[in-house]
């Protein structure tokens, strides 16, 4: 038998100036690095349940904690979006997309579009916490086994794929 857990990367948003600042200013975790950033603006970048539960984590340490979502409406559950709602710290926008970062040594400027009007924005934080998702590693089976439509390797109740013999565990 084989297990093949390869885990997962965070999704990025592949914009201009992305590559440059993750780690610096871009990060994928706010229990690792929300503490550098106290009193400080911060973004988040997801509308799911993660950007919302990461983003009020963050009011631990930030004065201000946006959430911007890609589309109409959020994703969060209704129970965590009501708890966003009662901090007068967190605003969440939707229906904007992160098109680029700027910034040499340090985050300047984020730019956004409002989907809805077409209108670039440039808004100004200390910090952006991206939580839009996981890519699986499964490239190691692409095409040998049947995954779902992100790449996810599909198992039965035992956790075996089609191959008998083939176990899938974790985030893969």
């Amino acid at each position: 038998a084989v297990l093949l857990a390869s885990g997962a990367r965070y999704r990025r948003l592949n914009v201009p100036g992305e590559e440059a600042l993750l780690g610096v200013n871009i990060h994928f975790c706010a229990t690792c690095d929300g503490a550098f950033y106290k009193n400080s603006r911060l973004l988040v970048i997801g509308g799911g349940n993660s950007g919302f539960e990461e983003g009020l984590y963050l009011t631990r340490y930030a004065r201000e904690v946006d959430i911007v979502e890609f589309a109409p409406e959020v994703k969060a559950s209704q129970i965590l979006q009501d708890e966003v709602a009662q901090p007068p710290n967190m605003v969440v926008i939707t229906n904007h997309a992160v098109t680029g970062f700027q910034g040499g040594r340090k985050l300047e400027t984020i730019l956004a579009t409002d989907r809805a009007t077409g209108e670039t924005k440039a808004w100004h934080y200390d910090g952006v916490f991206v939580f839009i998702g996981l890519t699986p590693n499964s490239q190691l089976v692409a095409g040998q086994v049947p995954t779902d439509a992100t790449g996810f390797v599909l198992t039965d109740q035992t956790l075996m794929t089609p191959w008998p013999g083939l176990f899938a565990a974790g985030d893969v």
